[in-house]
């Protein structure tokens, strides 16, 4: 089942340019694909928007994002900034706990896992919502594998991934990997280059 079946014109963002041809790579995937989004630093946000909006927008998609690199509001915070909404996107947030006050927060779709080394926590976290979400497609968003890689060693962190991917590809949920992969563990990188049926290279550098 091909994301292009569903697949609709992207609104206008008023000053910030996406990456099309990222939604075009996108509509040739099918629902249990896994696909690895390689970005650099400064063009983070830009890739993580031109990934996500054709998902939303394009596919009529639902998911879960889960996010290691920052808090959630920032994130949500910048998507609202260029006016979108992200609303109905449930976040995951492995950031926040760890800092006072970081769970007080306005949006009701933030979830809070306490640690970055509680994997199987964030599994079953994503399970829970994506059986509860009324959307009938889904993606579970990762941002980013270059962050968990501070907080777990490089094959727990490896194996995890590998776990994770397919049980999303058996319930055909889609599987969006975002690494920096200058500053991921190239044992994680070579795995991630095994386990991903597609690669979305935005990296800004070349990985031998």
């Amino acid at each position: 089942m091909g994301l292009a079946k569903r697949k609709r014109s992207l609104g206008c963002l008023n000053m910030f340019e996406l990456d099309q041809r990222i939604a075009e790579q996108l509509s040739t995937i099918s629902l249990n694909s896994a696909v690895q989004v390689r970005c650099g630093n400064s063009n983070a946000f830009m890739v993580t928007a031109s990934t996500m909006l054709p998902l939303m927008q394009m596919f009529e998609m639902g998911g879960v994002y889960i996010t290691a690199s920052r808090g959630a509001v920032e994130i949500i915070q910048a998507f609202e900034s260029i006016g979108v909404d992200v609303s109905n996107i449930q976040f995951i947030d492995l950031v926040s706990s760890g800092i006072l006050g970081g769970t007080d927060v306005a949006y009701p779709n933030i979830h809070f896992v306490d640690s970055p080394i509680m994997l199987e926590s964030v599994l079953l976290r994503t399970l829970y919502i994506l059986r509860t979400t009324s959307s009938a497609r889904n993606f579970v968003f990762i941002d980013s594998v270059n962050a968990l890689a501070i907080y777990n060693e490089d094959r727990m962190l490896a194996e995890y991934l590998h776990t994770f991917i397919n049980t999303f590809r058996q319930r055909e949920v889609l599987s969006i990997i975002l690494n920096v992969p200058d500053q991921t563990p190239p044992l994680v990188l070579s795995n991630l280059d095994l386990y991903c049926t597609d690669l979305v290279d935005r990296g800004q550098v070349v990985i031998h």
